[in-house]
């Protein structure tokens, strides 16, 4: 306690006090309460992730709404409900809810929320084993046949009903080939992307928002929609709030920089250049980096940062041959012989530890990586000849810098990606890339076995490697539907319920935005929003309408 009362009087020693709390960080400590304090930047992060995301969220909200009210008939709603109805637990009708209890009403609407909401939440369990295990082709398959369906089949039920009710002249081969180049695509701008402008695919995700928003509101009765929404807001602030929550549980393998692309469940909006957000690093630092210190500037005035594990080895889910001891020479020989010679590469002992590939070569080469003239003599070679060199346990000893620094031959990742060493003089400097061939990062490996980032930053707060830059924001598909149901069906009411309703969504939004940037990290969308809605439908419905029509009946004079 002195002593940090000295720190506090001694700029020197507060200087060495900033380095101890980066080590901390480095260590998986808590942060303190200054990391979530809201810088300028981070301001103006949260307003242009607002702008960009408020115009196709208000877009979608209004054509949803639109929608419901023109387009929907009485026929089309009752049918739709009459649907839906076999389908739920606790099946209930329009008359039997004349004559039953309000308390019966809301406890049955609470019942058939409960069922659906833990189907979404199974169904999404399953997407995070596929996404885990790498079944992207079923996934992907599945989500492509799911969207295919849903604009050509929702869809043309949707444009059907407005044919009929505005006596829309057109024949059936025009309909129909208008419905399947629609669907079409709509699918290959969503799923496949390839020289389609990025306007085309948002469009096509708010077209899907909007169908489903549509066919949302008119299946569902008004108990059971609004008891939805909200036990929708819970169940998403426990999905990805809480350690075991399958949606936190997506994001963090989204996050990850090896991790597959899956479209069709996020609307993305670039933001403009300069502005940036910062987001925490998934994963312990610590058991990233060699020796848990921190690199000095370097000449060309970039930083340098221990790195982060870029290329997770799936060879563990994919191939037999990860936990092959080396004890079997033969058999590992025709292993090795087997394998691409793009996934064989050579690299320092010291790239091979943080990344966990698993080596291949019986020993170390002698030409060390970074080739200090007084150790090449001193590199010891009996570590690589132990027989657990392909365990997992085998990375968690301590090595000398001589062993960090020699190149052993190692084998990349099934799932792709790449590492490639520059020519440099003064430094040896390897390039990662990701399974798409694009550069992720530059590494540097020192004298002393250690493994740093280059990054071109001047920011001394965020050179510690806790961080990382975004330029862009993500909205999954599921807050727009949702955010469309309950603007539509407050227009079902008024068209006062559905301006007040669609603002506070807003204003919940820009809210969320603000407590992304506070804790950087992925934060729920739907409850904040979800919750003033409902309360301002509520009191919007049950008393600013009533007093604006009792002052309309009998004005006041002032």
């Amino acid at each position: 306690m002195s002593d940090r009362n000295h720190r506090n009087n001694n700029s020197d020693d507060r200087h060495h006090a900033r380095d101890d709390n980066r080590n901390n960080r480095d260590e998986g400590e808590p942060s303190s309460d200054s990391d979530k304090e809201i810088s300028v930047s981070e301001v103006l992060y949260s307003a242009s992730s607002y702008h960009a995301m408020v115009v196709p969220v208000s877009m979608t909200m209004i054509l949803a709404a639109l929608a419901v009210v023109f387009i929907n008939t009485e026929q089309s709603l009752s049918q739709g409900e009459a649907d839906m109805s076999q389908y739920q637990v606790w099946k209930t009708n329009d008359e039997q809810r004349e004559y039953q209890s309000t308390g019966k009403n809301l406890a049955m609407s609470i019942g058939n929320s409960l069922v659906i909401v833990s189907f979404i939440c199974a169904m999404t369990f399953v997407i995070v084993l596929f996404y885990k295990f790498r079944f992207m082709k079923c996934l992907i398959g599945y989500m492509i046949f799911s969207s295919s369906a849903l604009l050509g089949l929702l869809g043309g039920t949707v444009f059907s009903v407005a044919i009929e009710k505005y006596r829309i002249p057109i024949d059936k081969f025009t309909f129909y080939f208008g419905l399947y180049n629609f669907a079409i695509v709509g699918t290959i701008s969503i799923f496949f992307q390839m020289g389609i402008p990025t306007q085309v695919t948002q469009g096509y995700l708010v077209c899907t928002s909007v169908i489903m928003a549509y066919l949302a509101t008119g299946t569902f009765d008004a108990w059971t929609t609004w008891s939805l929404l909200v036990m929708l807001a819970l169940y998403d602030l426990c999905a990805v709030l809480t350690p075991c929550g399958p949606l936190k549980a997506l994001v963090n393998l989204m996050q990850q920089e090896d991790a597959p692309d899956m479209p069709g469940l996020l609307y993305e909006a670039q933001l403009p250049s300069g502005v940036e957000r910062q987001v925490r690093r998934t994963g312990n630092t610590s058991q990233r980096n060699n020796n848990n210190t921190e690199a000095p500037p370097t000449s060309d005035q970039n930083n340098v940062i221990p790195n982060s594990n870029t290329l997770t080895n799936t060879d563990s889910a994919t191939d037999n041959d990860h936990a092959t001891p080396a004890r079997h020479p033969n058999r590992r020989s025709n292993e090795v012989a087997s394998l691409p010679p793009e996934r064989i590469v050579k690299v320092p002992l010291a790239i091979a530890k943080v990344y966990h590939l698993r080596l291949i070569a019986s020993q170390p080469s002698r030409n060390s990586a970074i080739s200090p003239s007084s150790s090449n003599s001193s590199v010891s070679t009996s570590p690589l000849l132990e027989d657990r060199v392909n365990d997992d346990s085998y990375y968690d000893r301590q090595f000398t810098a001589a062993e960090l620094c020699a190149e052993v031959e190692a084998v990349l990742p099934s799932s792709g990606g790449r590492i490639e060493k520059l020519p440099s003089r003064n430094r040896n400097r390897y390039q990662v890339y990701d399974r798409h061939g694009d550069l992720r990062r530059t590494l540097i490996v020192d004298r002393q076995g250690r493994v740093m980032q280059e990054i071109e930053d001047d920011s001394d707060d965020e050179s510690d490697g806790e961080y990382r830059t975004s330029n862009s924001i993500k909205l999954g598909l599921g807050d727009f539907v949702f955010y469309s149901v309950l603007v539509s069906k407050a227009a079902m009411y008024s068209f006062t319920t559905f301006a007040a309703c669609m603002l506070v969504i807003l204003a919940g939004m820009g809210a969320t935005l603000i407590l992304l940037s506070v804790y950087k990290a992925a934060l729920p969308a739907l409850p904040i929003s979800i919750f003033l809605g409902v309360v301002f439908y509520l009191l919007t419905r049950i008393v600013i309408e009533p007093w604006i029509q009792t002052i309309f009946q009998a004005p006041f004079y002032v």
